[in-house]
């Protein structure tokens, strides 16, 4: 008799996997592979062909998924940066100038007379202006926007363009 016998002592897969000369170290052993129990028989290309002793049934396993699926887990050692990661930096905001104690005794300028102003409206910043509807001190400038605070404490924003559109036009006395 020149076969060998057969290791009838079932293997957990993953014990066999381990073994860096898999498949080829599990041929003749017997095997357990989630349940079915046979003996690996044969190596055919990416698969082990294992016959169960019981029913004589033979089933075939891809041995690179059973690497992956059962083998050991690689260990990773945790990387050591050299030099710390920069901090984050937070943009610094935008200064804001902003009155915040408006002089509302200051004589009040309807808005008809500044917007013909080349640098309007930084011209407007801290003036008591009448908006036909809305009087209060420009207290900010934001972008091309004006914030206008009444004496009442309400504020409202303008739009320094749309401001310039309307009250730019020669008021019309009504008279043709």
């Amino acid at each position: 008799m020149t076969e060998s016998q057969p290791d009838i002592t079932p293997h957990s897969i993953s014990e066999l996997v381990a073994d860096p000369d898999f498949p080829t170290s599990a041929m003749g052993k017997t095997v357990d592979i989630k349940g079915f129990v046979g003996v690996v028989v044969d190596i055919v290309k990416n698969s082990i062909k294992v016959r169960s002793d019981a029913e004589g049934a033979t089933m075939s396993y891809n041995y690179n998924a059973l690497r992956r699926l059962y083998g050991p887990r690689a260990e990773f050692e945790p990387m050591v940066l050299e030099t710390p990661p920069p901090a984050v930096v937070e943009e610094p905001k935008p200064r804001r100038d902003v009155i915040l104690e408006p002089n509302f005794d200051a004589p009040v300028i309807p808005i008809e007379q500044i917007v013909h102003n080349s640098d309007f409206p930084k011209c407007a910043y801290g003036q008591n202006i009448d908006l036909h509807g809305f009087m209060g001190v420009v207290v900010e400038l934001v972008g091309r926007s004006l914030k206008v605070r009444s004496r009442e404490g309400s504020t409202r924003s303008y739009n320094a363009d749309g401001l310039r559109k309307i009250h730019a036009q020669p008021v019309h006395s009504g008279q043709p």
